[in-house]
């Protein structure tokens, strides 16, 4: 017994002396390091300076391009220097092929939704043959007026009267012979006689009036163009009235005498005529963070038409991505906006074109009328240019970080 009790002391001395060992090691652990392991040298930190500037703008011109019309409304008249024609197609799938059948009457149905011009005045129009193939999406001005493309002399229809109305249903008749060929068989040698039909101003139109297009509102067939044809035996009776609405429809436009004032840049929807603005920031460091850049318009309101059909009265902008093309855009264009509690101003984000200058060839922006504008009139914005007054000069205003 004495012996294990002599064995027990001693395992009891040797924990004591591990602990005691390790509590030194802690201890020493928690002391300030060495001259020699300490950090002599801080980590570098970056800095930044950031700068605010505005630059006015160095070029700008007006250009015409022309666009597709295919939206809400169809246009139709002649107001002021402004001239609309709409083209109207009813599908040939949607006739029934009555060879036989004799057109007792035929009626085009519109509703319009819009005017422009003159209150006062009037609208009148022709209808005209289309005889050549054309397309909704294709269609502008220029196809239009190719040679042959509709009757010139011979009228299926014509309509007269003054501005009613916002909203009017009108009711005009057709030439039966034309829509009798509409429920002819098809065959290679007819086609022509189905492309539809052209309304085109008439003398003595002073104003111009938009009907709602096929699909326009998508809940309510009765607002689409229309056409209503009683047909029968040649014999009598029977007779049956049905009407069609399938068709596809656009409106193509055009204007006399744009203003030139060298002192404007002009945005013309429905036609189109774009801008281009040019700006040096060739003094802003390639190797600077773009924060943020806007530029602000100022509009001439004397030079400038707007209505009350419009919704935005808004255009957007895009870095010019071609030294010969201005109508080469970057994709990502943005829109502009009216500054609050200033109405003749308009901002618009700049932030990406200053950042492509920044790595890429300068060649300035194009502005373009918003893509709803085209659409639906003939709305005109004129903004002062570099060679404005120096309070209506376009400005840019940059900010961006560069590192010190």
């Amino acid at each position: 017994m004495p012996e294990a009790r002599f064995h027990g002391r001693a395992a009891l001395t040797s924990v004591l002396a591990a602990a005691a060992v390790m509590a030194a090691a802690v201890a020493g652990c928690s002391d300030d390091p060495t001259a020699a392991n300490a950090p002599v040298v801080s980590l570098p930190l970056v800095t930044l300076a950031t700068h605010d500037t505005t630059v006015i703008a160095t070029g700008s011109s007006t250009f015409m391009q022309r666009v597709v019309t295919n939206g809400a409304a169809n246009l139709v008249g002649h107001a002021g220097r402004y001239t609309a024609m709409s083209l109207i197609q009813f599908l040939s799938t949607g006739f029934p092929n009555r060879d036989t059948a004799v057109v007792f009457s035929a009626t085009l149905q519109l509703k319009f939704v819009s005017w422009f011009g003159d209150s006062t005045g009037r609208l009148a129009f022709n209808i005209y043959r289309i005889m050549l193939p054309w397309t909704n999406y294709l269609t502008t001005w220029d196809t239009v007026q190719a040679p042959g493309f509709y009757e010139q002399y011979i009228s299926r229809g014509s309509y007269s009267g003054g501005a009613g109305p916002d909203t009017q249903t009108v009711t005009i008749p057709l030439d039966t012979a034309m829509v009798r060929q509409w429920l002819a068989t098809p065959t290679t040698t007819n086609t022509n006689v189905k492309y539809g039909i052209l309304l085109v101003p008439a003398s003595g139109c002073t104003m111009i009036r938009g009907f709602n297009e096929n699909g326009y509102p998508p809940d309510s067939t009765s607002w689409y163009p229309t056409v209503t044809i009683i047909a029968g035996s040649p014999t009598g009776s029977p007779r049956d009235t049905t009407s069609y609405t399938a068709s596809y429809n656009t409106w193509v436009g055009n204007a006399e005498n744009l203003p030139a004032n060298p002192q404007l840049i002009y945005l013309q929807s429905g036609i189109n005529y774009n801008a281009t603005l040019s700006f040096n920031v060739s003094f802003v460091p390639r190797s600077a963070v773009i924060n943020q850049a806007t530029l602000l318009l100022t509009l001439d309101p004397a030079s400038s038409y707007f209505n009350r059909y419009a919704t935005d009265s808004s255009f957007t902008l895009g870095a010019t991505t071609s030294p010969s093309d201005r109508s080469q855009v970057d994709p990502y264009a943005t829109s502009s906006t009216r500054v609050p509690g200033a109405p003749l101003t308009w901002a618009v984000d700049m932030t990406r074109p200053v950042q492509v200058w920044n790595k890429s060839p300068n060649y300035g922006v194009t502005l373009k009328p918003s893509g709803s504008l085209d659409a639906v009139s003939f709305e005109l914005m004129a903004f002062f240019n570099e060679q404005a007054a120096p309070a209506l000069r376009p400005r840019l205003k940059i900010k961006y970080s560069i590192v010190r």
